[in-house]
Parts: C-alpha cells; structure tokens; sequence
C-alpha cells in the first residue's frame, strides 16, 4: 500500500519479529483492542504491500488478539526474519495492510503478485470483444470523454492493480463476501448502466450517513482489487471512475445486481466491496 494522505488517520501498529514467537502466530497489542471489533471476527485478511491477500484466524485469547491459522503461511511467503520490523494499517472491518521493512530500515516489497496495466487500445479492444457487457460501448466511451456534466479530478488516471486471492478463501458471486461483511456499513446496490464509467454514488445514502469519501477507493470484489478516482457531477454527486473494469471483470449483465458496502474510517469511505447477484433469464 503506497501511503498516501487519506491512510493517515488509519489505525495503526508494529510489531517486531521474532522466531521464537512469532512463526505461529502473531499477537496483537492490547492497547489497539479499542479499534477492533466486539466480537471480533472468526478470520482477518492480511494484504502484502506486494499485492497478496492472506486469510488467517483471528482469535482473542486472554484479554489479546492473535492472528494464528494462516499466519505461519504469510510469515513463510514473505521470508520474514528475526529482528525484522512490520507495521500493521487497519481498515475498521477486516482487513489490515502489512509493509515489511528489512533489517537494514528500508520497506521491502515480498511476495509481489503480477499486476496488469490497462492500457487505452487494451480498452478499446476489451469492449469490441466483450458484449455481454454493453452495447455500443465505444459511443459510451466519447460520451465519457465529451460529457461537460463530468468534472474529473486532477488525478484522473485509474490504477488496476489486482490482488490474488487465496483459493480456499474464494467464493461464489452469489455468496460474495458473506464473511467480511460488518451490518454497520453503509450499503447500496446498483445494475449495469448505459454508462458504465463511473459508479455513481447515491444522494440520499450519503446525506443520510453523513459520508465523505478519499480521493481514491478500493474495489474488491471476488477477484481481487482495483482503485478508482474520485470524480464529481456538476450538480455535486460523488461519483468514481474506474468502475467499467469492475463490469468487465465480473461480466456483468442487465439483469445482474451489485451490492455494494462501504467501508469507512469515521464516515470518510476508502474501500468499496463489491457481491454481484446474478439475475435470471
């Protein structure tokens, strides 16, 4: 995870790693039990700054959280040595990033996954190939680029970085992320649209939650991640770009519906989990 200025305020802590105590288990401060949740949840997710996605347990034992089944497998993958200094971000529902740092002080990037670039013409072409995604897409495609309705952000490229996900901790997009999911979080659910550029975030679920957003999120569906810059519409909706790889990646049809849940750091949004329902017919 590149630190940028909206993971400042995440939760965090760093542990120091030892060997002798640490290569089955990891055990979490006490001090930072006030940003876990009450129970705590039967498994966490672990993300490598290299793109990997680690389930592990989480179990509270004595008063102390410790992350146990699955750890041994990401202290293995990461080659982690005795005396190596690790940091832990926490997302405030499930998942916390790990950054490695070496003995000589410097962060280490392990257990790099393959991330694919997409490029415009690999777009363009995706869209010819593709139609069960939409239909005329490229007309939709300069509709984006000619629209003055759009206000794009300074930052308007979109990174797709995707993250492999453990084969056992996969599951179907009917079931999506059934054991990630926190009631608390804001959620809303969406269908394939003419324009599928952008996900355009509801009026009423932001007023009524008092949302504000990072100027990128996350998408993590069942494949992995992806992230997507903040936009706005001139009558002052929230809106992200990036989304058509999300309808692409997951083939999504008419009759399709997205659930989407928000994930938040004091009502600022920094990640979007995606659970598609297929439709019949």
């Amino acid at each position: 995870m590149s630190e940028s200025e909206e993971d400042v305020d995440l939760p965090r802590f760093f542990k120091v790693f030892l060997s002798e105590t640490a290569s089955e288990s990891m055990a979490i401060p006490m001090s930072f039990n006030e940003h876990l949740e009450d129970p705590l949840p039967q498994t966490a997710k672990l993300q490598g700054i290299g793109g990997g996605v680690w389930t592990v347990s989480f179990k509270k034992i004595r008063d102390c959280a410790y992350f146990t089944s699955g750890w041994s497998k990401f202290a293995e993958d990461h080659e982690l040595k005795d005396g190596e200094f690790l940091t832990f971000a926490y997302d405030g529902s499930h998942t916390f990033e790990v950054s490695v740092f070496g003995r000589s002080g410097c962060k280490e990037i392990r257990a790099e996954v393959e991330t694919v670039e997409f490029s415009d013409a690999n777009s363009d072409k995706e869209e010819e190939e593709d139609s069960s995604v939409v239909a005329d897409s490229n007309e939709e495609e300069d509709e984006g680029d000619d629209d003055s309705s759009f206000i794009a952000g300074e930052d308007d490229e979109v990174s797709q970085s995707l993250s492999h996900v453990d084969s056992d901790d996969t599951v179907s997009n009917a079931e999506g992320f059934s054991n990630l999911e926190v009631e608390s979080n804001p959620c809303f659910t969406t269908t394939l649209k003419n324009r599928i550029y952008e996900l355009l975030i509801p009026a009423n679920v932001v007023k009524e939650h008092g949302l504000t957003f990072c100027d990128r999120v996350k998408y993590i569906d069942g494949e992995g991640i992806m992230h997507g810059a903040k936009g706005k519409w001139s009558d002052d909706r929230i809106c992200f770009k990036g989304w058509d790889r999300i309808c692409r990646r997951n083939r999504l049809k008419e009759r399709d519906t997205v659930h989407c849940e928000m994930l938040h750091i004091r009502k600022k949004v920094h990640t979007i989990k995606i659970t598609v329902t297929r439709g019949r017919g």
